[in-house]
């Protein structure tokens, strides 16, 4: 795969972490956990970088990043820490994202 599209990966991936996101948070305030997850110190300050890493963790490993690979190595610490770093890559690119959204919306315009 080229860089291209690995670009176009994360692209799809930080919209898709928009998506789910608004998701877990209106479920969560309809059973009104939402203030009281968002109150834990760590927890709630992180929280869109743990819905990442779970999202990536349910995806199952079918978006791998190449240039992240550990090796083929296919053991439990390796694999998490591949989960762990694609959620924490993802959640980075949405700034990203974003002013790529903006740009397009723009029609290039400067």
């Amino acid at each position: 795969m080229g860089w291209w599209t690995q670009l176009g990966q994360l692209m799809l991936l930080a919209i898709l972490l928009g998506a789910v996101m608004t998701v877990v948070e209106s479920v969560l305030r309809t059973i009104g956990l939402h203030s009281v997850i968002m109150r834990i110190p760590i927890i709630g300050s992180n929280f869109t970088l743990i819905i990442s890493i779970l999202m990536m963790w349910v995806l199952n490993d079918s978006y791998s990043f190449s240039w992240l690979s550990a090796g083929g190595l296919t053991d439990g610490w390796a694999m998490w820490l591949h989960i762990v770093a694609s959620g924490a890559i993802v959640y980075g690119f949405v700034p990203v994202k974003d002013a790529v959204v903006s740009m397009i919306s723009k029609g290039f315009r400067m």
